[in-house]
């Protein structure tokens, strides 16, 4: 396949996927956003690999767009912290690294957004797992059949699009999105 062929295809299911995106759920997430805001909630954001980039890239864009609304939500990417994850890793396992963190940090009016790509990354899983069982939105975002994550979540934004990197440029366009609506309105 030549190089070009490679771009237009690309770029065809990138079109595609994004023509498909559920503008519904994405109005539902930010109003999920703003509720818990209302009430002093805060996000925890979670990903492994790209959706660790993406999870700290929001978290990034939600905090500037709250402070330039003059509202005051706070958001914390789980990933952030390379000597938590690494001493999480190696004193209980990587399964575990997002939900040891929660049980700490996790509260009753939290929100939690868990991003993978497969909807199937054990660790995600049990963060997900872990705030529902405490009564904690789940948002998720996820690609190809959604996984196990999307049949966990509250709100789910699924991109079924089976190709990650597709799948990833989706997300973080929705981030972008809600972190512009926030920021907007």
């Amino acid at each position: 396949m030549d190089i070009e062929k490679i771009v237009d295809k690309y770029f065809e299911i990138a079109l595609n996927a994004c023509r498909n995106i559920n503008k519904t759920e994405i109005l539902n997430i930010y109003n999920r956003i703003i509720a818990a805001n209302e009430v002093g909630g805060k996000i925890y954001i979670c990903g492994n690999g790209g959706s660790a980039s993406t999870a700290l890239h929001f978290q990034n864009d939600l905090n500037m767009s709250f402070a330039i609304s003059k509202n005051t939500m706070p958001a914390y990417c789980l990933t952030a912290n390379i000597a938590t994850l690494t001493a999480l890793a190696n004193d209980f396992s990587y399964e575990d690294i997002f939900l040891n963190q929660l049980k700490i940090l996790l509260n009753e009016s939290d929100i939690l957004i868990a991003i993978s790509g497969s909807g199937n990354s054990v660790n995600v899983l049990k963060a997900a797992e872990y705030a529902k069982q405490k009564g904690n939105t789940v948002i998720s975002l996820s690609g190809f059949d959604g996984g196990k994550l999307k049949a966990l979540s509250d709100y789910s934004l699924h991109i079924p699009v089976n190709n990650m990197q597709i799948s990833e440029d989706m997300h973080l366009l929705c981030c972008h999105l809600i972190s512009t609506m926030i920021r907007e309105n």
